[in-house]
């Protein structure tokens, strides 16, 4: 199986930027999903893409630098936080200026190992971006950048290999959503419109939020809680609460409302001693309080953990509350808390209105069949991110090594990979 070194140029038809329509013309910009996807570089993380937040119009595309791109189109984050980061078109769509896409003849470069191979030496490609207030990579350096290439049949196996991880990562990611969303339904079911097992006899009493069943009441939302504590940031001037950590740090950019997180830095156990940072016990819920658009974005912490100051440890009081309870709880406090938010470099919310907020209580016999009845979904989507988490594992251990040659794909048992990492 003989390789090559060639650019990226060599193996692409196309290389573009998209562009940004003006945002003084709002008839640029198509309401709800109606128009033509287009694509912002925050979007891009490493997955295919089949949707997006927000839509253009015909007229949108005419009279701006906005370009279309057809599915098979690779995308590459050229600027600042996201740089490097990746996506793959499935979908006909337009990207901002700060996308370069990638567009090959596919009898030629098979699309999906272009994206994996990037993907796979993406620290070299990233390691030329430039500008001291933010990274920058510019199309010619995207171009000039040399991949390791197989023949086409070669690329077609290494792509349906790592192609199938990524298809069952995928299919996993759709099972949690909808997971989450049935649990979440649950809660608005009984704890919104109070249409919950029995409630057919309830009899209703004014309350500050309105009529709410007789023996629930209105509360603060520490009163669910045994304890709400703020984080904290150790100084990053003492390399003995940096080096070597052992104890995962969070920011607020690693909440992403998943019940498993995974945390970008470690802190050292005496840094947990020596500092104002504290430590968080498994089962605590961090809700981000600083910066738009992350202010109540949720993470389950699953071991003992720390976290920045942007973020708050919530723990629910069994005799009132369950971790399933207080966490769609604040699923539902995040718009009402968004809206007290205040600050003009970035947006937050304190502690203590956090602990004000007001939140109907049911009985424990209530809280205790929701637990149950919402917690099996919930927990099912626990289990199917822990799965993906080991699918990731396995994909990202495979892809440097595939994609340069150094193991040879016709020698891989999946299966056997596959279920040794789930």
């Amino acid at each position: 199986m003989a390789w090559r070194s060639v650019t990226i140029a060599e193996l692409t038809t196309r290389t573009s930027s998209g562009g940004t329509p003006s945002r003084k013309r709002p008839e640029f910009f198509a309401d709800g999903q109606d128009g033509i996807p287009w694509v912002r570089s925050q979007e891009l993380v490493d997955r295919r893409i089949s949707g997006v937040g927000e839509h253009i119009t015909d007229e949108g595309l005419r009279q701006s630098s906005a370009k279309l791109f057809p599915p098979s189109t690779v995308l590459v984050a050229m600027y600042g936080a996201t740089v490097g980061q990746l996506g793959y078109l499935d979908i006909e769509a337009a990207t901002n200026q700060a996308i370069c896409a990638l567009i090959t003849d596919p009898d030629v470069t098979d699309p999906r190992f272009l994206y994996y191979a990037i993907m796979g030496v993406r620290h070299d490609l990233v390691s030329q971006a430039q500008g001291a207030a933010q990274q920058n990579l510019s199309q010619a350096q995207i171009r000039d950048f040399s991949l390791q290439v197989p023949d086409i049949a070669t690329q077609r196996m290494l792509a349906d290999v790592l192609g199938s991880l990524d298809d069952l990562i995928e299919n996993n990611r759709r099972r949690i959503e909808l997971l989450e969303e049935m649990a979440q339904a649950i809660y608005r079911e009984w704890f919104v419109h109070f249409r919950f097992p029995g409630h057919e006899d309830a009899t209703f009493v004014d309350s500050p939020l309105g009529p709410i069943p007789d023996g629930w009441e209105v509360r603060s939302l520490s009163d669910l809680c045994s304890r709400i504590q703020a984080g904290g940031t150790p100084k990053r001037s003492e390399p003995a609460f940096w080096s070597d950590g052992t104890v995962d740090w969070y920011k607020t950019g690693d909440l992403t409302d998943s019940i498993l997180i995974r945390s970008s830095e470690q802190i050292t156990e005496h840094a947990v001693a020596s500092s104002s940072t504290r430590t968080f016990e498994p089962e605590t819920i961090l809700m981000a309080i600083y910066g738009s658009p992350t202010v109540g974005r949720l993470g389950l912490v699953e071991t003992t953990s720390s976290a920045n100051q942007a973020a708050l440890g919530l723990i629910a009081d069994p005799s009132v509350s369950s971790t399933a309870h207080l966490w769609f709880a604040l699923r539902e406090l995040r718009e009402p808390l968004n809206r007290i938010a205040q600050g003009a470099a970035q947006q937050n919310v304190s502690k203590q209105k956090v602990a004000d907020a007001q939140v109907i209580s049911a009985p424990s016999e209530v809280i205790n069949h929701f637990t149950v009845s919402a917690g099996v979904p919930w927990r099912l989507g626990h289990r199917l991110a822990h799965a993906n988490a080991g699918l990731a594992g396995l994909r990202d251990l495979l892809l440097p090594k595939l994609v340069t040659g150094e193991i040879d794909v016709s020698d891989l048992d999946l299966d056997a990979l596959v279920e040794a990492a789930s």
